[in-house]
């Protein structure tokens, strides 16, 4: 093969990569002609930080591959696109674009990886806003809470996104339920949000089970070299724990009596069906829970402002419980 070939192979294979590498600049370019109709190649050279030739040349390869960009001379003139290729912007409605603008402002609150996957995140939401007219800013979600760890929460979701992406098993230390802790080494599958609460779902080394772990639970997170190799689709149908095959709680329906202060913090906690003002101020509420050993716990909390009226059952153990904790401040 002659030198004069190889280097006409070399360019090919150069131009080629050239042109791959522009390609997101080129969906960019060419679905702001769909939302603007017409803009000018001084705007899209300094929007892209390129030169005006460079945007000329974009124009010549676009329209080699088919896409209908061309230029307009004159006076009001500049770069446009066929008005019967705008038409391709309905393959997502409106509502459909505003959806995934949201979605990715609401997995960018999460990420704990800003120099790559909160780059891409702005990025692909900056795209798809160019092709909404809905204001794209009504909606902010951000599951970390308000004290200081908010950041300690992203750097954690971070970390399990990672080992899920890059099939790792990940190590931790978990806090059960019963106050013991245990070392865990997990195959992460995803992460869920349910019930206000994040969970790690996974199959569970030392278990050797499908297992959900709430991330409040869980300290000294690492991601391991170890390949992850046990899938949702691999394990027995038998062993696995999905939603359907776990136990449902028993569910109760609650009537009490609770302060006007306190209102907002019963409704915070539990959806109400029904709340009624009294005579005197305070208010009756309604609301079905789960009949779990947390219930009492939990209802106790809102010390002389509840007052438990249905059903009987729960009220003698609110009242145990409370007794339990008086004894337990005298006798100490």
């Amino acid at each position: 093969m002659s030198s004069s070939i190889k280097y006409d192979i070399a360019m090919s294979y150069f131009q080629l990569y050239n042109f791959l590498m522009q390609i997101d600049q080129l969906f960019e370019f060419v679905y702001i002609l769909i939302d603007k109709k017409q803009s000018t190649a001084s705007e899209m050279a300094k929007r892209f930080g390129v030169s005006t030739r460079t945007i000329y040349r974009w124009i010549d390869a676009l329209s080699v591959s088919g896409v209908p960009v061309y230029s307009l001379k004159g006076r009001g003139g500049g770069i446009a696109i066929s008005e019967k290729y705008a038409l391709d912007k309905r393959i997502l409605s409106e509502e459909e674009r505003l959806a995934i603008v949201s979605s990715v402002k609401a997995f960018n609150s999460l990420t704990g990886n800003p120099s790559s996957a909160v780059n891409a995140n702005l990025k692909a939401a900056e795209k798809i806003s160019s092709l909404v007219t809905t204001d794209t800013d009504w909606l902010e979600v951000d599951f970390s809470p308000w004290s200081p760890e908010g950041s300690e929460v992203r750097k954690l979701f971070g970390t399990l996104r990672e080992c899920i992406l890059k099939k790792r098993q990940v190590s931790f230390e978990y806090f059960r339920g019963d106050g013991k802790t245990e070392h865990r080494l997990v195959h992460p599958w995803k992460l869920v949000y349910k019930g206000q609460a994040w969970y790690l779902q996974g199959w569970c080394t030392t278990r050797q089970a499908e297992r959900f772990f709430k991330l409040s639970r869980m300290r000294n997170i690492s991601m391991t070299g170890r390949t992850a190799t046990v899938t949702r689709f691999s394990v027995p149908v038998v062993n696995s724990q999905s939603e359907n095959q776990r136990p449902k709680p028993k569910m109760i329906t609650i009537k009490a009596k609770v302060s006007n202060n306190k209102i907002s913090y019963l409704l915070d906690t539990f959806i109400c069906s029904e709340v009624v003002p009294n005579k005197d101020g305070s208010i009756t509420a309604s609301f079905t829970v789960p009949d779990e050993d947390w219930l009492q716990d939990l209802l106790l909390g809102f010390g002389p402002d509840l007052k438990i009226l249905s059903p009987k059952s729960v009220r003698e153990r609110i009242i145990k419980l409370a007794n339990d904790v008086l004894i337990n401040y005298i006798t100490r």
